[in-house]
């Protein structure tokens, strides 16, 4: 054979194309690339937890509105606890800030909480008007 019937040959054979992938499949792919940049960031989270004792992350202006996470270490209890705020606006002006508290122990034993916090706003801050355990009422 000449060389220019071996390069008609490559040209009329196409290399198989990939299938393309399913939906279904690249949505598990970052699901799995989610849980494993998650769990990466395990030890950084459990390394500022025992150098700070805690974690907080504002969520908002209000006092007192952020996440946090700090770590529990008393003579009978150890573990985690977790405070999770939401907001919640009234009818006459005031602001409502409702906290929920809940444990992760590993010893000893803790009961969630909640309580509510209303806020009403001046010019330069936010004055507290109540403070309610238990759930808000708007």
């Amino acid at each position: 054979m000449s060389d220019i019937e071996t390069d008609s040959l490559a040209f009329d054979q196409q290399p198989d194309l990939p299938k393309r992938t399913s939906r279904i499949r690249r949505l598990g792919c970052w699901i799995g690339l989610s849980i494993w940049l998650v769990l990466l960031l395990l030890p950084c989270i459990a390394i500022v937890l025992i150098s700070q004792g805690e974690i907080a992350i504002q969520t908002g202006d209000l006092p007192g509105q952020s996440f946090r996470l700090w770590l529990i270490q008393d003579s009978k209890e150890r573990g985690i606890g977790i405070a999770n705020p939401s907001v919640s606006s009234s009818v006459d002006g005031t602001t409502c800030l409702q906290t929920t508290t809940s444990f992760l122990l590993w010893m000893g034993s803790g009961e969630p909480s909640s309580y509510c916090e209303c806020y009403t706003r001046t010019e330069t801050s936010w004055d507290l008007v109540s403070t309610l355990q238990g759930s808000c009422n708007p």
